[in-house]
């Protein structure tokens, strides 16, 4: 029990280390000894759990690919061949929403990763991910009803993940970061609401309709 503790205890130590020093210097320029030093401890204690930074790397980002997979495998065993467009959709949001939670749950090390300062493609895994998933339920919801594609989907999907990675980006910079039921609200209200409504503009549609019969009766 004591040697689990300890690794344990070395873990985390490095993780906080690393977390720091992506804050501070950025994912690029941080290397095994900085880590060391900042964790205090030796190199080799550090070799005995990763085989150098890109490792290290890899890892926290597999954890929460494997994570999110395996909530998400548990998830689509459901039979989901007589549900309604509306469970479907709230499906869809409940795998958003345990994502968010997830990260919520690794605050600090999605931070990091997430940010400025962070990993790049981490952010493309993620869009993959997401776009996965909305691809997969969308195409159930369009078995279920006649639909008009307005753009071309891949526009479409493109501006739907977007928007969803800027409001998690968005979301981890705040020094206070809403609870993720908070997150999982906003996402669900931006894809129902046109940009104008997003802004405030209730009754915008009704107000260039106004104007357009107020043109007509001048001219």
């Amino acid at each position: 029990m004591a040697v689990h503790q300890k690794i344990a205890t070395t873990e985390k130590k490095i993780k906080a280390a690393f977390i720091y020093l992506v804050n501070e210097k950025g994912l690029n320029h941080v290397t095994v000894k900085d880590i060391t030093k900042t964790a205090n401890i030796n190199r080799s204690t550090f070799y005995k759990h990763f085989v150098d930074k890109p490792h290290l790397v890899n890892r926290y980002e597999e954890q929460f690919f494997e994570h999110v997979n395996n909530m998400f495998k548990v998830a689509d065993k459901n039979d989901i061949s007589e549900q309604s467009i509306e469970e479907i959709q709230l499906q869809l949001y409940s795998k958003i929403n345990k994502i968010i939670e997830y990260i919520y749950d690794e605050l600090e090390l999605a931070k990091a990763l997430i940010g400025p300062n962070g990993d790049p493609f981490f952010e493309e895994k993620i869009k993959e991910l997401l776009r996965k998933i909305l691809n997969s339920d969308i195409k159930l919801i369009k078995g279920k009803m006649n639909v008009q594609n307005f753009i071309p989907e891949d526009y479409a999907h493109e501006i739907i993940i977007s928007e969803l990675i800027s409001i998690i980006k968005l979301w981890l910079a705040k020094s206070n970061p809403e609870p993720p039921q908070k997150i999982s609200e906003i996402i669900i209200k931006t894809r129902y609401l046109s940009p104008n409504e997003l802004l405030g503009f209730q009754n915008f549609i009704q107000l260039g309709n106004n104007l357009d019969d107020k043109k007509r009766t001048n001219s």
